[in-house]
């Protein structure tokens, strides 16, 4: 049987690393990369694949493939994707999905001819780690994602959207619980509606900073409720002053947990060895509603604000972890604006 033809779309920042690995799988007979899609290719990725025999495409026009990877900015997922389910070509678009709600709907209203999937890393490994354990907490009260990462100002440099809600009038949402912690926000909202299967993120508080200077923020909680089942917090920060890993922690009634926010899966090879298969229900089109709901919820509740470079932001996440409680609710100085709360119905 012949194996999966492949293009992958976009071959810089978190494209690179899905060219390395589609790279190391084509050695093991597992795929042909026939394709390669990007405004310009730097002299590394041209040393990467100088003895592939592919070609180095500027669009995905007319091009015919098994399965299509989708690693550009996020502002730019939507016309991709939107062209890939056309196609008629297996999709696996990067995290974040798409910024707009309106965007994810009009994807999911396409019909997929093969397997469609978002790349929410170790989304269902976390998840079943995370079931595996509950019995030990009780009824579950609180469930947060978390994580405390470290980014140098080059990480907000390094292009236009980087670190920016909008670019030119359109939506980017680069968040740091949009984005880099976009996959610990999914796989605690996955977790609530496993949990009761009629939870909806029907509120979101947003207490959302920076402290690199960037029009978006670097810094925040979310708290989500539903009228049924847990509430959901995401909190984390690229401002960190002591690394924290991502993680899910669940509070119940007995006592909590905490699992870290990583597996032995890959969702991509997954895809790889079926593409014509049913996707993963934790990660197709359907499944990343939420997520996409809660940030535009977010985002609608209003910029975030600017505050100085400070210590103590690490343990302030962990307290938000402990406690459940807002950064501005916890007392710490420079988190002194009430948060936001925007219901569904106003992102409608």
């Amino acid at each position: 049987m012949s194996v999966p033809s492949v293009a992958l779309v976009g071959t810089s920042g978190y494209g690179r690393r899905h060219l390395e690995q589609l790279l190391a799988w084509q050695g093991e007979g597992l795929l042909r990369l026939a394709a390669l899609v990007d405004l310009t290719f730097d002299a590394e990725t041209r040393r990467l694949v100088d003895k592939a025999d592919l070609q180095l495409l500027p669009t995905l026009d007319g091009l015919a493939v098994d399965l299509t990877v989708v690693a550009t900015p996020p502002h730019t997922h939507f016309a991709l994707a939107e062209q890939v389910l056309r196609s008629g070509s297996a999709l696996y678009l990067e995290k974040p999905p798409v910024p707009l709600l309106s965007q994810l709907d009009a994807l999911r209203a396409i019909e997929p001819r093969r397997r469609a999937e978002v790349g929410f890393q170790q989304a269902r490994a976390v998840v079943e780690r995370v079931e595996s354990l509950l019995p030990e907490v009780g009824e579950v009260e609180r469930i947060t994602g978390h994580g405390c990462l470290s980014r140098p100002d080059s990480y907000y440099t390094r292009s236009p959207w980087a670190g920016a809600w909008y670019v030119d009038g359109e939506a980017v949402f680069d968040g740091v619980l949009f984005n880099p912690l976009a996959h610990v926000v999914h796989t605690a909202l996955t977790l609530a509606r496993r949990i009761d299967a009629s939870w909806r993120p029907e509120s979101v508080e947003a207490d959302l900073y920076s402290v690199h200077d960037i029009t978006g923020d670097d810094t925040g909680v979310l708290r989500i409720r539903s009228s049924h089942g847990p509430v959901v917090v995401a909190v984390g920060t690229t401002a960190a002053d002591v690394v924290r890993p991502p993680a899910i922690t669940v509070h119940g009634t007995r006592g909590r947990i905490t699992v870290p926010h990583q597996g032995d899966a890959h969702p991509l090879l997954e895809a790889l060895k079926n593409v014509d298969g049913t996707p993963d229900p934790l990660i197709d089109l359907d499944a990343v509603r939420p997520f996409v709901s809660v940030v535009n919820q977010a985002v609608a509740a209003g910029e975030p604000v600017r505050i100085h470079r400070t210590t103590g932001i690490s343990d302030l996440v962990e307290r938000v972890v402990d406690t459940g409680n807002l950064f501005a609710e916890l007392g710490s100085g420079w988190a002194r604006r009430p948060a936001r709360r925007v219901d569904r119905e106003a992102t409608k």
